[in-house]
């Protein structure tokens, strides 16, 4: 039982365990989804604003130009009649100043870095140095739970050199196919971490609970199958060694108790009394009225004989009329007085089932053990010897021998 429970424990284990780590996977992958959308979307910004060479706002107060695109040789503001000044805004101003917006709405953050930024501003911190490397050797995303008072995910997808960056970035050394920067996503994962947790909390509670469950289901019915097991156990022993009509001692058992008990009082030197009983003209009865009225006074013979042995004989039926008595410790004349009140509690009522009634009589053989006995059946000869001297004799009757 303890083995099975263990086994179910460990295989119930085993499933919230993948349900455990599923959870955390299916988590993750949700906000590596969102930030790979972030990501696509901001890319497909970028490339709409190449698309048109860069984007003019108007200068107005807050606005200022991109000095950085000085030292690349561009001029970033225009004048138009009337005295108004335009600037440009390109991808990486267009991008950081979208950023600040989603920074006050949602907390996500997003910026273009690069290994040789010309803002410094766009320089990469140490995460992201990192993913660099693994872009240099052609990994296509870099992503990372960072842990913490206050966890977040970051999220890398490189930027490669297209024939109109160089335009801007030809003085860096740069050529069409490299990595010239990556769009940098920073998603709060406060939410995240939470929900992951109560998920993982609620997946070990219901993996206790179910456990609990099946060992207690398996421990009860396991009991009641042990229980069960006992009784049919205890059944089969009784019906191995109980006569199925009488309820008497069988055959079999019967004369396993006799040997036991002649090596018995062999060692201790006791006496050993045999009796052995058989109804009188048992075959009559049959024939006269039937086999049902036999087995009825079969019946109630042995239900009179076992009331009237005592605590410490042993009874038992040895053949269709005929019965055994051992009485350990047993002198002759208590012997005879034995047998004797066995042959007559059995004959002084008469037996019936209601509607016919007869007289039965026993006849009976006893023996006791000798210096000389050489087994058990010697004993046995000896009473059935006797038995048959006490039939021949007139019947209900006892003879010893």
């Amino acid at each position: 039982m303890i083995t099975l429970g263990a086994l179910v424990a460990f295989i119930v284990t085993g499933i919230f365990a993948v349900l455990y780590t599923r959870t955390t996977t299916l988590m993750y992958e949700r906000v590596r989804e969102q930030a790979a959308t972030y990501a696509d979307l901001i890319e497909h910004t970028k490339m709409w604003n190449y698309d048109y060479g860069g984007v003019y706002v108007e200068k107005r107060r807050g606005v200022d130009s991109n000095v950085y695109l000085r030292q690349l040789g561009v001029n970033p503001d225009v004048q138009v009649e009337g005295g108004r000044t335009f600037t440009i805004r390109n991808h990486a101003i267009m991008i950081e100043e979208i950023s600040r917006r989603s920074v006050e709405q949602d907390g996500v953050r997003f910026r273009i870095v690069s290994p040789q930024p010309i803002d410094p501003a766009n320089a990469p911190d140490t995460l992201e140095t990192s993913a660099f490397d693994r872009f240099a050797r052609g990994e296509g995303e870099w992503h990372r739970l960072q842990k913490g008072d206050n966890p977040s995910f970051r999220y890398l997808k490189p930027l490669f050199v297209e024939q109109n960056c160089l335009e801007c970035h030809a003085t860096q050394g740069y050529k069409v196919g490299d990595v010239i920067g990556a769009i940098s996503i920073t998603i709060p994962a406060t939410t995240l971490a939470r929900e992951t947790r109560a998920s993982k909390i609620l997946i070990i509670v219901a993996a206790v609970l179910t456990i609990c469950l099946l060992v207690a289901l398996i421990y009860v019915l396991t009991w009641r199958l042990v229980i069960k097991l006992d009784e049919v156990q205890k059944r089969l022993k009784k019906l191995a060694s109980t006569d199925e009509l009488t309820g008497l001692r069988n055959r079999r058992h019967i004369m396993k108790r006799l040997e036991e008990e002649f090596e018995r009082a062999g060692r201790l030197l006791e006496p050993l009394c045999v009796i052995v009983l058989d109804i009188d003209h048992f075959k009559r009865i049959n024939d006269t009225h039937g086999h049902p009225f036999g087995d009825l006074v079969l019946k109630r013979v042995a239900k009179r004989l076992q009331e009237a042995t005592r605590r410490y004989d042993t009874i038992g039926r040895i053949g269709g009329e005929e019965f055994l008595v051992i009485s350990p410790g047993t002198t002759a004349e208590e012997a005879l007085h034995l047998a004797e009140r066995l042959r007559t509690v059995v004959s002084q009522e008469p037996m019936g089932d209601g509607e016919k009634d007869v007289v039965i009589t026993l006849s009976a053989g006893l023996t006791l053990s000798k210096p000389g006995d050489r087994g058990s059946e010697t004993l046995l000869k000896r009473a059935d010897a006797a038995l048959y001297r006490a039939k021949q004799g007139g019947r209900n009757r006892v003879e010893a021998g």
